[in-house]
Protein backbone atom coordinates (compact mmCIF):
# COMPACT_ATOMS: atom_id res chain seq x y z
CA UNK A 1 0.00 0.00 0.00
CA UNK A 2 1.34 3.42 -0.95
CA UNK A 3 1.69 5.90 1.84
CA UNK A 4 -0.19 9.17 1.48
CA UNK A 5 1.82 12.43 1.43
CA UNK A 6 0.33 13.32 4.82
CA UNK A 7 1.51 10.05 6.38
CA UNK A 8 4.96 10.42 4.81
CA UNK A 9 5.29 13.95 6.17
CA UNK A 10 4.10 12.84 9.60
CA UNK A 11 6.62 10.00 9.60
CA UNK A 12 9.47 12.37 8.70
CA UNK A 13 8.40 14.81 11.42
CA UNK A 14 8.20 12.03 13.97
CA UNK A 15 11.60 10.70 12.92
CA UNK A 16 13.18 14.13 13.23
CA UNK A 17 11.61 14.66 16.64
CA UNK A 18 12.80 11.30 17.92
CA UNK A 19 16.30 11.92 16.57
CA UNK A 20 16.63 15.23 18.39
CA UNK A 21 15.18 13.77 21.58
CA UNK A 22 17.77 10.98 21.37
CA UNK A 23 20.55 13.53 20.90
CA UNK A 24 19.30 15.51 23.90
CA UNK A 25 19.20 12.33 26.00
CA UNK A 26 22.74 11.48 24.92
CA UNK A 27 23.96 14.95 25.90
CA UNK A 28 22.39 14.56 29.33
CA UNK A 29 23.96 11.13 29.77
CA UNK A 30 27.43 12.38 28.82
CA UNK A 31 27.35 15.29 31.26
CA UNK A 32 25.75 13.18 33.99
CA UNK A 33 28.54 10.61 33.90
CA UNK A 34 31.44 13.06 33.48
CA UNK A 35 33.61 13.14 36.60
CA UNK A 36 33.98 16.49 38.40
CA UNK A 37 37.03 18.36 37.10
CA UNK A 38 38.64 21.78 36.69
CA UNK A 39 36.49 23.41 39.34
CA UNK A 40 33.19 22.06 38.03
CA UNK A 41 31.14 19.95 40.43
CA UNK A 42 28.94 17.06 39.31
CA UNK A 43 25.84 19.25 39.75
CA UNK A 44 27.44 22.03 37.65
CA UNK A 45 28.12 19.54 34.86
CA UNK A 46 24.52 18.37 35.05
CA UNK A 47 23.34 21.99 34.76
CA UNK A 48 25.48 22.51 31.66
CA UNK A 49 24.09 19.27 30.23
CA UNK A 50 20.52 20.47 30.85
CA UNK A 51 21.31 23.72 29.02
CA UNK A 52 22.65 22.00 25.90
CA UNK A 53 19.93 19.34 25.95
CA UNK A 54 17.25 22.04 26.22
CA UNK A 55 18.83 23.92 23.34
CA UNK A 56 18.79 20.76 21.22
CA UNK A 57 15.09 20.16 21.90
CA UNK A 58 14.12 23.79 21.30
CA UNK A 59 15.88 23.79 17.94
CA UNK A 60 14.89 20.34 16.72
CA UNK A 61 11.57 19.55 18.40
CA UNK A 62 9.57 22.54 19.63
CA UNK A 63 9.72 25.48 22.02
CA UNK A 64 6.61 24.50 23.98
CA UNK A 65 6.27 21.04 25.54
CA UNK A 66 10.03 20.23 25.60
CA UNK A 67 10.31 23.20 27.97
CA UNK A 68 8.47 21.03 30.51
CA UNK A 69 11.33 18.52 30.31
CA UNK A 70 13.80 21.32 31.03
CA UNK A 71 11.75 22.41 34.05
CA UNK A 72 11.60 18.81 35.32
CA UNK A 73 15.37 18.40 35.03
CA UNK A 74 16.10 21.69 36.83
CA UNK A 75 13.73 20.61 39.61
CA UNK A 76 15.82 17.45 40.10
CA UNK A 77 19.01 19.43 40.81
CA UNK A 78 19.78 19.39 44.56
CA UNK A 79 20.44 23.15 44.68
CA UNK A 80 16.97 23.89 43.29
CA UNK A 81 14.26 21.34 43.94
CA UNK A 82 10.76 21.73 42.54
CA UNK A 83 9.62 24.55 44.81
CA UNK A 84 12.54 26.80 43.86
CA UNK A 85 12.27 25.77 40.22
CA UNK A 86 8.58 26.72 40.03
CA UNK A 87 9.07 30.06 41.80
CA UNK A 88 12.02 30.88 39.54
CA UNK A 89 10.16 30.01 36.33
CA UNK A 90 6.39 30.48 36.49
CA UNK A 91 6.67 32.61 39.62
CA UNK A 92 8.87 35.30 38.09
CA UNK A 93 7.37 38.58 36.92
CA UNK A 94 8.65 38.19 33.35
CA UNK A 95 6.26 35.34 32.60
CA UNK A 96 3.33 37.24 34.09
CA UNK A 97 4.30 40.39 32.19
CA UNK A 98 4.37 38.52 28.90
CA UNK A 99 1.04 36.77 29.47
CA UNK A 100 -0.82 39.92 30.55
CA UNK A 101 0.68 41.98 27.69
CA UNK A 102 -0.39 39.42 25.09
CA UNK A 103 -3.95 39.61 26.43
CA UNK A 104 -3.91 43.41 26.60
CA UNK A 105 -2.77 43.91 23.00
CA UNK A 106 -5.08 41.28 21.50
CA UNK A 107 -8.28 43.42 21.22
CA UNK A 108 -6.31 46.15 19.42
CA UNK A 109 -5.70 43.74 16.53
CA UNK A 110 -9.46 43.41 15.98
CA UNK A 111 -9.99 47.14 15.38
CA UNK A 112 -9.30 49.37 12.37
CA UNK A 113 -6.45 51.02 14.26
CA UNK A 114 -3.71 49.60 12.00
CA UNK A 115 -5.34 50.93 8.82
CA UNK A 116 -6.23 54.25 10.41
CA UNK A 117 -2.67 54.94 11.56
CA UNK A 118 -1.20 53.87 8.23
CA UNK A 119 -3.53 56.12 6.23
CA UNK A 120 -2.67 59.05 8.51
CA UNK A 121 1.04 58.48 7.83
CA UNK A 122 0.93 57.97 4.06
CA UNK A 123 -1.58 60.72 3.20
CA UNK A 124 0.03 63.62 5.05
CA UNK A 125 1.35 66.54 2.93
CA UNK A 126 5.01 65.56 3.30
CA UNK A 127 4.39 61.94 2.22
CA UNK A 128 2.61 63.24 -0.88
CA UNK A 129 5.69 65.09 -2.14
CA UNK A 130 7.20 62.09 -3.89
CA UNK A 131 7.53 58.29 -4.00
CA UNK A 132 10.47 58.13 -1.60
CA UNK A 133 8.78 60.41 0.92
CA UNK A 134 5.73 58.12 0.65
CA UNK A 135 7.96 55.06 1.16
CA UNK A 136 9.57 56.61 4.25
CA UNK A 137 6.18 57.30 5.85
CA UNK A 138 4.85 53.83 4.97
CA UNK A 139 7.85 52.19 6.67
CA UNK A 140 7.52 54.61 9.59
CA UNK A 141 3.86 53.63 10.00
CA UNK A 142 4.51 49.89 10.29
CA UNK A 143 7.48 50.53 12.56
CA UNK A 144 5.42 52.65 14.95
CA UNK A 145 2.61 50.07 14.97
CA UNK A 146 5.15 47.31 15.56
CA UNK A 147 6.40 48.97 18.74
CA UNK A 148 3.47 47.49 20.66
CA UNK A 149 1.84 44.88 18.39
CA UNK A 150 3.16 41.33 17.92
CA UNK A 151 5.12 41.16 14.63
CA UNK A 152 3.29 38.09 13.30
CA UNK A 153 -0.13 39.53 14.13
CA UNK A 154 0.75 42.92 12.63
CA UNK A 155 2.18 41.49 9.40
CA UNK A 156 -0.76 39.19 8.74
CA UNK A 157 -3.21 42.01 9.51
CA UNK A 158 -1.28 44.52 7.38
CA UNK A 159 -0.76 42.32 4.29
CA UNK A 160 -4.25 42.83 2.77
CA UNK A 161 -4.02 46.57 3.35
CA UNK A 162 -0.57 46.73 1.72
CA UNK A 163 -2.09 45.10 -1.35
CA UNK A 164 -4.87 47.72 -1.28
CA UNK A 165 -2.23 50.46 -1.14
CA UNK A 166 -0.32 48.97 -4.07
CA UNK A 167 -3.56 48.63 -6.03
CA UNK A 168 -4.46 52.29 -5.54
CA UNK A 169 -0.95 53.36 -6.59
CA UNK A 170 -0.87 51.05 -9.62
CA UNK A 171 2.01 48.91 -8.30
CA UNK A 172 1.82 45.35 -9.64
CA UNK A 173 3.12 42.02 -8.35
CA UNK A 174 6.47 41.17 -9.86
CA UNK A 175 7.54 44.81 -10.07
CA UNK A 176 10.75 45.91 -8.35
CA UNK A 177 8.86 48.70 -6.58
CA UNK A 178 6.37 46.18 -5.16
CA UNK A 179 9.24 43.90 -4.14
CA UNK A 180 10.92 46.77 -2.31
CA UNK A 181 7.75 47.77 -0.45
CA UNK A 182 7.15 44.20 0.69
CA UNK A 183 10.76 43.73 1.81
CA UNK A 184 10.75 47.03 3.68
CA UNK A 185 7.47 46.24 5.40
CA UNK A 186 8.72 42.83 6.55
CA UNK A 187 12.09 44.21 7.69
CA UNK A 188 10.57 47.13 9.61
CA UNK A 189 7.94 45.02 11.37
CA UNK A 190 10.58 42.49 12.44
CA UNK A 191 12.92 45.28 13.51
CA UNK A 192 10.21 46.95 15.61
CA UNK A 193 9.80 43.74 17.63
CA UNK A 194 13.26 44.37 19.08
CA UNK A 195 12.78 48.10 19.69
CA UNK A 196 10.47 47.75 22.72
CA UNK A 197 9.50 44.94 25.12
CA UNK A 198 5.77 45.77 24.78
CA UNK A 199 4.12 42.56 23.58
CA UNK A 200 7.44 41.26 22.21
CA UNK A 201 9.01 38.03 23.39
CA UNK A 202 12.73 38.40 22.68
CA UNK A 203 13.39 41.71 24.49
CA UNK A 204 11.27 40.48 27.39
CA UNK A 205 13.16 37.20 27.49
CA UNK A 206 16.54 38.95 27.52
CA UNK A 207 15.44 41.35 30.28
CA UNK A 208 14.01 38.43 32.25
CA UNK A 209 17.29 36.54 31.99
CA UNK A 210 19.13 39.51 33.47
CA UNK A 211 16.56 39.94 36.27
CA UNK A 212 16.74 36.26 37.15
CA UNK A 213 20.55 36.29 37.26
CA UNK A 214 21.05 39.51 39.24
CA UNK A 215 17.78 40.16 41.06
CA UNK A 216 17.35 43.63 39.56
CA UNK A 217 15.20 44.67 36.63
CA UNK A 218 15.89 46.63 33.47
CA UNK A 219 12.89 48.92 33.20
CA UNK A 220 10.90 49.64 30.06
CA UNK A 221 12.19 53.20 29.71
CA UNK A 222 15.83 52.09 29.83
CA UNK A 223 15.25 49.56 27.06
CA UNK A 224 13.27 51.91 24.84
CA UNK A 225 15.78 54.73 25.39
CA UNK A 226 18.26 52.84 23.23
CA UNK A 227 15.90 50.59 21.25
CA UNK A 228 13.83 53.29 19.59
CA UNK A 229 16.72 55.58 18.49
CA UNK A 230 18.69 52.59 17.16
CA UNK A 231 15.63 51.39 15.26
CA UNK A 232 15.04 54.83 13.74
CA UNK A 233 18.64 54.89 12.49
CA UNK A 234 18.16 51.46 10.91
CA UNK A 235 14.90 52.40 9.18
CA UNK A 236 16.60 55.47 7.71
CA UNK A 237 19.58 53.36 6.61
CA UNK A 238 17.23 50.83 5.00
CA UNK A 239 15.51 53.54 2.94
CA UNK A 240 18.89 54.86 1.77
CA UNK A 241 19.98 51.33 0.76
CA UNK A 242 16.80 50.83 -1.24
CA UNK A 243 17.08 54.21 -2.93
CA UNK A 244 20.79 54.28 -3.80
CA UNK A 245 21.77 50.60 -3.90
CA UNK A 246 18.65 48.65 -4.89
CA UNK A 247 17.27 51.44 -7.15
CA UNK A 248 13.90 49.77 -7.94
CA UNK A 249 12.52 50.58 -11.35
CA UNK A 250 9.12 52.24 -11.62
CA UNK A 251 9.37 54.41 -8.50
CA UNK A 252 9.17 57.58 -10.60
CA UNK A 253 5.75 56.51 -11.89
CA UNK A 254 4.20 56.30 -8.42
CA UNK A 255 1.87 59.18 -7.52
CA UNK A 256 1.48 59.19 -3.70
CA UNK A 257 -1.49 61.57 -3.93
CA UNK A 258 -3.61 58.66 -5.14
CA UNK A 259 -3.37 57.16 -1.62
CA UNK A 260 -5.86 59.76 -0.44
CA UNK A 261 -8.55 57.52 -1.97
CA UNK A 262 -8.05 55.20 1.01
CA UNK A 263 -9.28 57.78 3.53
CA UNK A 264 -12.95 57.04 2.94
CA UNK A 265 -12.56 53.28 3.33
CA UNK A 266 -12.01 53.30 7.10
CA UNK A 267 -14.85 53.97 9.56
CA UNK A 268 -14.20 56.34 12.50
CA UNK A 269 -13.05 54.90 15.81
CA UNK A 270 -15.87 53.59 17.98
CA UNK A 271 -16.07 53.74 21.78
CA UNK A 272 -14.40 50.32 22.18
CA UNK A 273 -11.34 51.36 20.19
CA UNK A 274 -11.06 54.62 22.14
CA UNK A 275 -11.18 52.76 25.46
CA UNK A 276 -8.55 50.25 24.23
CA UNK A 277 -6.21 53.07 23.13
CA UNK A 278 -6.71 55.01 26.38
CA UNK A 279 -5.94 51.87 28.37
CA UNK A 280 -2.82 51.20 26.31
CA UNK A 281 -1.69 54.80 26.91
CA UNK A 282 -2.16 54.36 30.67
CA UNK A 283 -0.15 51.14 30.66
CA UNK A 284 2.70 52.68 28.68
CA UNK A 285 2.74 55.66 31.06
CA UNK A 286 3.01 53.35 34.06
CA UNK A 287 5.96 51.63 32.37
CA UNK A 288 7.98 54.72 31.42
CA UNK A 289 6.44 57.57 33.46
CA UNK A 290 7.97 56.66 36.84
CA UNK A 291 11.50 56.83 35.41
CA UNK A 292 10.82 60.17 33.73
CA UNK A 293 9.37 61.55 37.00
CA UNK A 294 11.96 59.99 39.29
CA UNK A 295 13.59 63.32 40.16
CA UNK A 296 10.25 65.09 40.74
CA UNK A 297 8.19 62.32 42.37
CA UNK A 298 10.65 59.82 43.90
CA UNK A 299 7.91 58.23 45.99
CA UNK A 300 5.79 57.57 42.89
CA UNK A 301 8.83 56.03 41.15
CA UNK A 302 9.61 53.74 44.08
CA UNK A 303 6.00 52.64 44.52
CA UNK A 304 5.21 51.85 40.88
CA UNK A 305 8.57 50.23 40.13
CA UNK A 306 8.15 48.06 43.20
CA UNK A 307 5.00 46.60 41.66
CA UNK A 308 7.13 45.08 38.80
CA UNK A 309 6.54 45.45 35.05
CA UNK A 310 3.68 42.93 35.25
CA UNK A 311 1.44 45.35 37.18
CA UNK A 312 0.56 47.84 34.36
CA UNK A 313 -0.65 45.22 31.82
CA UNK A 314 -2.53 43.39 34.59
CA UNK A 315 -4.33 46.64 35.46
CA UNK A 316 -4.99 47.25 31.74
CA UNK A 317 -6.52 43.79 31.31
CA UNK A 318 -8.82 44.33 34.28
CA UNK A 319 -9.99 47.66 32.83
CA UNK A 320 -10.81 46.00 29.50
CA UNK A 321 -12.55 43.11 31.26
CA UNK A 322 -14.76 45.59 33.13
CA UNK A 323 -15.45 48.01 30.26
CA UNK A 324 -18.72 47.30 28.41
CA UNK A 325 -19.46 49.99 25.81
CA UNK A 326 -22.84 49.37 24.18
CA UNK A 327 -23.30 46.49 26.61
CA UNK A 328 -20.53 44.38 25.08
CA UNK A 329 -17.39 43.31 26.95
CA UNK A 330 -14.22 44.51 25.20
CA UNK A 331 -11.91 41.75 26.42
CA UNK A 332 -13.29 38.23 26.88
CA UNK A 333 -11.05 35.96 28.90
CA UNK A 334 -11.67 32.74 26.98
CA UNK A 335 -11.03 34.33 23.60
CA UNK A 336 -8.01 36.36 24.74
CA UNK A 337 -6.40 33.42 26.52
CA UNK A 338 -6.83 31.04 23.56
CA UNK A 339 -6.27 33.38 20.61
CA UNK A 340 -4.21 36.21 22.10
CA UNK A 341 -1.63 34.51 24.32
CA UNK A 342 1.28 32.70 22.66
CA UNK A 343 1.46 29.92 25.26
CA UNK A 344 4.47 28.27 23.64
CA UNK A 345 6.47 31.48 24.05
CA UNK A 346 5.26 31.89 27.65
CA UNK A 347 6.22 28.32 28.52
CA UNK A 348 9.66 28.61 26.95
CA UNK A 349 10.24 31.94 28.69
CA UNK A 350 9.56 30.24 32.01
CA UNK A 351 11.96 27.41 31.22
CA UNK A 352 14.65 29.60 29.64
CA UNK A 353 14.63 31.96 32.62
CA UNK A 354 15.35 29.24 35.17
CA UNK A 355 17.81 27.40 32.91
CA UNK A 356 19.76 30.62 32.36
CA UNK A 357 19.70 31.41 36.08
CA UNK A 358 21.12 27.97 36.78
CA UNK A 359 24.19 28.69 34.65
CA UNK A 360 24.93 31.85 36.66
CA UNK A 361 24.20 30.34 40.09
CA UNK A 362 27.30 31.12 42.16
CA UNK A 363 26.79 27.98 44.28
CA UNK A 364 27.33 25.75 41.24
CA UNK A 365 30.66 27.39 40.34
CA UNK A 366 30.07 27.67 36.59
CA UNK A 367 30.73 31.42 36.61
CA UNK A 368 34.01 30.95 38.47
CA UNK A 369 35.07 28.29 35.96
CA UNK A 370 34.18 30.55 33.04
CA UNK A 371 36.20 33.35 34.64
CA UNK A 372 39.36 31.26 34.56
CA UNK A 373 38.68 30.21 30.96
CA UNK A 374 37.53 33.54 29.49
CA UNK A 375 39.78 36.04 31.25
CA UNK A 376 42.81 35.37 28.98
CA UNK A 377 40.61 35.73 25.88
CA UNK A 378 38.95 38.89 27.17
CA UNK A 379 42.34 40.37 27.87
CA UNK A 380 43.14 40.22 24.16
CA UNK A 381 39.81 41.71 23.01
CA UNK A 382 38.69 45.28 23.46
CA UNK A 383 35.21 45.85 24.95
CA UNK A 384 34.03 47.07 21.54
CA UNK A 385 35.11 43.83 19.86
CA UNK A 386 33.36 41.79 22.54
CA UNK A 387 30.09 43.65 21.88
CA UNK A 388 30.57 43.24 18.12
CA UNK A 389 31.18 39.50 18.59
CA UNK A 390 28.01 38.90 20.64
CA UNK A 391 25.82 41.07 18.39
CA UNK A 392 27.13 39.36 15.25
CA UNK A 393 26.51 35.96 16.79
CA UNK A 394 22.92 36.89 17.73
CA UNK A 395 22.09 38.39 14.32
CA UNK A 396 23.56 35.47 12.38
CA UNK A 397 21.86 32.83 14.54
CA UNK A 398 18.45 34.52 14.57
CA UNK A 399 18.41 34.48 10.75
CA UNK A 400 18.72 30.71 10.69
CA UNK A 401 16.89 29.61 13.84
CA UNK A 402 14.18 30.63 16.28
CA UNK A 403 14.33 34.18 17.66
CA UNK A 404 13.45 32.83 21.10
CA UNK A 405 16.16 30.17 21.00
CA UNK A 406 18.70 32.76 19.85
CA UNK A 407 17.80 35.12 22.69
CA UNK A 408 17.94 32.31 25.25
CA UNK A 409 21.30 30.96 24.13
CA UNK A 410 23.18 34.19 23.49
CA UNK A 411 21.86 36.11 26.51
CA UNK A 412 22.72 33.17 28.80
CA UNK A 413 26.26 33.07 27.44
CA UNK A 414 26.59 36.87 27.62
CA UNK A 415 25.54 36.88 31.28
CA UNK A 416 27.78 33.95 32.19
CA UNK A 417 30.84 35.27 30.34
CA UNK A 418 30.58 38.95 31.31
CA UNK A 419 29.88 38.05 34.94
CA UNK A 420 33.17 36.17 34.93
CA UNK A 421 35.17 39.14 33.60
CA UNK A 422 36.60 41.99 35.70
CA UNK A 423 33.93 44.42 36.88
CA UNK A 424 33.38 47.30 34.48
CA UNK A 425 34.64 45.49 31.38
CA UNK A 426 31.22 45.86 29.78
CA UNK A 427 27.74 46.86 30.93
CA UNK A 428 26.01 43.51 31.39
CA UNK A 429 22.41 44.86 31.21
CA UNK A 430 23.27 46.82 28.05
CA UNK A 431 24.91 43.78 26.43
CA UNK A 432 21.93 41.57 27.30
CA UNK A 433 19.54 44.11 25.78
CA UNK A 434 21.61 44.10 22.58
CA UNK A 435 20.77 40.41 22.26
CA UNK A 436 17.04 41.05 22.65
CA UNK A 437 17.22 43.77 19.98
CA UNK A 438 19.35 41.66 17.62
CA UNK A 439 16.79 38.84 17.61
CA UNK A 440 14.48 41.11 15.59
CA UNK A 441 16.95 41.27 12.67
CA UNK A 442 15.68 38.01 11.20
CA UNK A 443 14.54 38.25 7.57
CA UNK A 444 17.18 36.42 5.55
CA UNK A 445 15.58 32.96 5.61
CA UNK A 446 12.12 31.49 6.34
CA UNK A 447 13.57 30.00 9.54
CA UNK A 448 14.44 33.46 10.87
CA UNK A 449 10.82 34.58 11.30
CA UNK A 450 8.62 31.80 10.02
CA UNK A 451 5.32 33.71 9.84
CA UNK A 452 6.55 36.99 8.35
CA UNK A 453 9.18 35.59 5.98
CA UNK A 454 7.17 32.67 4.63
CA UNK A 455 4.02 34.76 4.13
CA UNK A 456 6.02 37.49 2.37
CA UNK A 457 7.73 35.00 0.05
CA UNK A 458 4.48 33.17 -0.66
CA UNK A 459 2.59 36.41 -1.39
CA UNK A 460 4.12 36.82 -4.84
CA UNK A 461 5.37 40.33 -4.05
CA UNK A 462 8.90 39.16 -3.22
CA UNK A 463 10.95 35.96 -3.38
CA UNK A 464 13.41 33.95 -1.29
CA UNK A 465 16.44 35.30 -3.14
CA UNK A 466 15.48 38.93 -2.51
CA UNK A 467 14.79 38.22 1.14
CA UNK A 468 18.18 36.57 1.55
CA UNK A 469 20.26 39.17 -0.33
CA UNK A 470 18.66 42.32 1.09
CA UNK A 471 18.13 40.67 4.47
CA UNK A 472 21.90 40.06 4.57
CA UNK A 473 22.62 43.70 3.69
CA UNK A 474 20.22 44.85 6.40
CA UNK A 475 21.84 42.45 8.89
CA UNK A 476 25.26 43.99 8.30
CA UNK A 477 23.83 47.48 8.84
CA UNK A 478 22.11 46.25 11.99
CA UNK A 479 25.27 44.70 13.47
CA UNK A 480 27.11 48.00 13.04
CA UNK A 481 24.25 50.15 14.35
CA UNK A 482 23.55 47.95 17.38
CA UNK A 483 27.23 47.64 18.31
CA UNK A 484 28.33 51.24 17.82
CA UNK A 485 25.12 53.23 18.36
CA UNK A 486 22.78 51.05 20.43
CA UNK A 487 25.28 49.73 22.97
CA UNK A 488 26.78 53.10 23.94
CA UNK A 489 23.30 54.56 24.47
CA UNK A 490 22.19 51.52 26.51
CA UNK A 491 25.36 51.58 28.61
CA UNK A 492 24.76 55.25 29.39
CA UNK A 493 21.18 54.76 30.64
CA UNK A 494 21.56 51.44 32.49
Amino acid sequence: MNKSPENTKAAKTSGKRNAFLAIAAAILAVFFFLPPSEGLSHEALCAIGIFFASLTMWIGVSIDWPSLISLLLIGLLPSYGFSKMLSGSFGNSTVAFLMFTFMLVYPLSRTNFVRRVTVAFITNPIASRGPWAFTAFLFAAVTVLGLFISPSVLFVAFMPFLEDICGVLGIEKGSRAGNMLMLGTAFCISLSSGMTPIGHVWPTLAMGAYASAFGSQIDQFQYMAFGIPTGIVLVAALILVFRFLMKPEGMDRIDPRKASALKGTIPPADSSEKIILATMALVVFLWIGPTLLKGVLPGFYTKVNGLTTAFPPLLGCIILFLARPAGRQILEFREASTKGVMWGAVLMTAAATIVGATLTNADLGISAWLSSVMSPLAGRLTPGLLVLFFVTWAVVETNFSSNIVTTTVVSSVVIAVLSALPAGTLSIPAAVCMVGFSAGICNMTPAGQSTINTVAIGSGWTDARSMFVWGAVFSVLAVLAISFIGYPIAAAVM
